[in-house]
């Protein structure tokens, strides 16, 4: 799997505290991910008809997850983590709620009034094995 655009490389200490900061435990399959790719754009960008333009950064560069956070608190779902969007800005995110649903990938609609949740993939390594270079749907 191939990123551009990727941010400067994260530690382990940055995920420990931007975990402890936001008081939320990242999935592992995403702290790996991170910590391979801080942010950047797949190569392959097509996942059931969604497109991903974007991985949000953790840490450094624009548009960083602290940044998202903030401009979408009041509009995406609590417990729920903006990691990426799609060319109309659309939001990509892992449920981080403590439930049987945690780590789940959703897809957030932002263009249709308040964004209702749409299940794409049951964790984030199924979204990243089944990313296609073609819109697959």
């Amino acid at each position: 799997m191939k990123f551009n655009l990727v941010k400067q490389e994260l530690t382990e200490q940055d995920l420990s505290d931007f975990e402890s900061t936001r008081s939320i435990l990242l999935p592992k399959s995403y702290k790996e991910h991170m910590l391979k790719f801080n942010g950047g754009t797949p190569e392959k960008k097509y996942y059931n008809g969604v497109q991903i333009a974007f991985f949000n950064p953790i840490k450094y560069g624009n548009d960083t997850l602290k940044d998202v956070i903030e401009d979408l608190q009041d509009i995406i779902p609590d417990k729920f983590l903006p990691i990426a969007y799609d060319p109309g800005n659309n939001q990509i995110c892992l449920n981080l709620n403590n439930d049987d649903n945690y780590g789940y990938v959703y897809y957030l609609a932002m263009d249709l009034g308040e964004p209702k949740p749409s299940l794409i993939a049951k964790s984030l390594e199924e979204l990243l094995k089944g990313l296609s270079e073609e819109n697959d749907y």
